[in-house]
């Protein structure tokens, strides 16, 4: 019997070593581009291995891990056949997607294990490596933007991995320099980072306040106009939240005090339309001639006007027509698939119709099943429903199913989170 303890430690300290390896690796660009697709793999592998040693666990929970392993290794197909993702390199989408659902995989069983060791260090790893990327690239991003002749926008740079820019974009990363992918995972994380704030006493909460307004800055600098955006409303209902509760002195808690703070965007989206025309003329004298860009076309849209083939905009009506014609079971049965291949919501909506939808959701919620146990009664309940708005509100205007930073952090944060009351 203690033979098998052994074994057993060993096995959950495997695949707690597993998830941590897994973060520095993933969250550290340097080390992402060093390692390479494979370092990512192998903390996979070293998971399996430590089920295997954990065997007595695992065989009491073998369904369960099976269940959540034949989803993982179907929602790639899924999305190959209904949206058509992977491109012409269908083999190394497919190991993505295995390293994308490993942190909802392993924050699910987690949860259902038990065992604290399984979470042990993971907040701070996390915190050390969101850290670390956030400095860097708000580093890199200023000495871009004071260089002279015009403005390198680095981490927008990294959003495009057309032909013969791999040693630039390895370049970039060896700097350290978070793009697309990490980009919006701060902004799913804004909310972690207030929980840190209200939860944290002396030092740590001024810590976590001064990286608080390092993910905003970094968010800002980056230049991706959507997710200044969903950060800039998110801070808002955050500021509005703290105000409410600071003013009613504790009696009105968090959960109505962010409910009363959404009501600013309430009004900003019935004067949505002079305060878009505010904000491109803004922008276009700053000189952000994205941000202005994005400002411009979406007022065109508002306005019902045409918008241009850069746009987004346009991208996003083609997958709602597509819904429009089936919306029951998709475009995929209705002849011609119509998607954006910018919106992963509507394009899932699109492609695979509302029954299609549900039953991927349903794959994600079997993947991550027991995540979420207790979070209606916990404490910061208000704010992981932030972190889900923030989450969808990406998928609804961007891709994530690459983006293996965001489920990493929404996941994993998550998981710290909801471990502890």
């Amino acid at each position: 019997m203690m033979k098998n303890n052994k074994w057993a430690d060993a096995g959950v300290q495997l695949m707690n070593a597993a998830i941590l390896l897994y973060l520095v690796w993933l969250l550290l660009p340097a080390v992402q581009t060093t390692g390479g697709a494979i370092a990512g793999a192998g903390c996979i592998a070293l998971f399996a291995l430590g089920l295997v040693l954990d065997w007595e666990h695992t065989k009491k929970h073998l369904l369960s891990l099976v269940l959540r392993a034949a989803c993982a290794a179907a929602m790639p197909l899924v999305l190959r056949v209904f949206l058509n993702r992977g491109g012409e390199n269908f083999l190394g989408f497919y190991v993505q997607q295995a390293m994308f659902w490993f942190p909802l995989v392993y924050a699910g069983y987690a949860r259902e294990h038990g065992d604290e060791r399984l979470v042990r260090w993971v907040k701070w790893v996390l915190l050390f490596c969101v850290s670390v990327t956030v400095l860097t690239t708000i580093g890199w991003l200023i000495e871009g933007m004071t260089r002279g002749g015009r403005v390198y926008a680095y981490s927008r740079s990294l959003g495009y991995a057309g032909e013969g820019r791999e040693a630039y974009l390895k370049e970039l990363m060896l700097r350290n320099i978070g793009g697309y992918d990490f980009v919006y995972a701060m902004v799913a994380a804004l909310p972690l980072s207030c929980i840190g704030v209200q939860r944290g006493q002396g030092w740590k909460r001024w810590a976590m306040f001064a990286l608080l307004c390092a993910q905003t800055v970094m968010i800002v600098l980056s230049q991706y106009t959507y997710a200044m955006l969903f950060a800039a409303a998110i801070v808002a209902v955050e500021l509005a939240a703290l105000i409410v509760r600071s003013v009613s002195r504790g009696r009105i808690k968090t959960g109505w005090s962010l409910v009363i703070g959404v009501t600013p965007l309430v009004l900003a989206l019935v004067l949505l339309q002079p305060l878009t025309a505010l904000a491109a003329r803004v922008c276009a004298g700053l000189g952000l001639s994205n941000f202005a860009f994005s400002f411009e076309q979406l007022l065109t849209a508002l306005q019902g006007g045409a918008t241009s083939a850069d746009s987004r905009l346009g991208y996003y009506l083609t997958a709602v027509e597509g819904f429009m014609r089936s919306p029951i079971v998709g475009s995929m049965f209705a002849g011609e698939k119509l998607l954006s291949q910018h919106s992963e919501v509507l394009d899932l909506l699109s492609g695979m119709g509302v029954i299609g939808t549900a039953l991927a959701g349903g794959m994600m919620w079997l993947m991550g099943r027991g995540l979420l146990r207790g979070v209606k009664t916990h404490p910061d309940r208000a704010q992981l429903c932030v972190l889900a708005v923030a989450c969808v509100l990406v998928a609804t205007l961007g891709t994530v199913f690459y983006s293996r930073d965001i489920m990493a952090v929404a996941a994993l944060g998550a998981l710290v989170i909801l471990q502890k009351k």
